[in-house]
C-alpha cells in the first residue's frame, strides 16, 4: 500500500520533467486527501514521456483508443495523453483536479471508480464552509 508519503517520494525520486505527466486516479486522491491509500500510481503523460521509456527498453500494450499505456515498474503505470482538464500542485508535483478524476472515473464507470466518485463528492461536501442561518 502506498501512502501519501511514499507517493511523494516515488516521483520525486524519479524526477520526470513536470510538464510531461500528471498524477491522477487513486494516488491523485491520496495527495488530494481523498483517500488515505492506494495499491499503485497511475500517471497520464505524454508522447513525449512515454519514448523517453520506450528507449530505456520499457514495453507497452495499447489501450481501446491506440493510446500505449506502459508499466514502469510493479508501482507505476503511466497512460499516455490520458488527459485531465486541470492540473493542480500538491507538494510541488502535478496532480488532476478532484473534477478532472471524478471525470475519469465516471467515464471509466468501474465499481471502484463510483465507489471513489462517491468518496470525492462526499470529501468535497465536508470541505464547504458551514452556513448559518438566522430566523429574521
Amino acid at each position: 500500500m502506498l501512502y501519501k508519503e511514499d507517493i511523494i517520494k516515488i516521483l520525486k525520486s524519479m524526477n520526470l520533467p513536470l510538464n510531461e505527466y500528471w498524477i491522477t486516479s487513486g494516488a491523485g486522491l491520496v495527495l488530494h486527501g481523498v483517500k488515505e491509500r492506494t495499491n499503485d500510481i497511475d500517471l497520464g503523460c505524454t508522447t513525449r514521456l512515454i519514448e523517453h521509456f520506450l528507449k530505456k527498453g520499457c514495453t507497452y500494450r495499447l489501450a481501446e483508443d491506440n493510446s500505449r499505456i506502459m508499466e514502469i515498474n510493479d508501482t507505476i503505470e503511466i497512460l499516455e495523453n490520458w488527459f485531465v482538464d486541470e492540473i493542480e500542485f500538491i507538494d510541488a508535483l502535478p496532480v488532476g483536479s478532484l473534477a478532472s478524476i471524478k471525470k475519469q472515473k465516471s467515464e471509466l464507470g468501474r465499481e471502484k471508480d463510483i465507489t471513489d466518485i462517491k468518496m470525492i463528492e462526499e470529501y468535497i461536501e465536508s470541505k464547504k464552509p458551514l452556513q448559518l442561518y438566522s430566523k429574521n
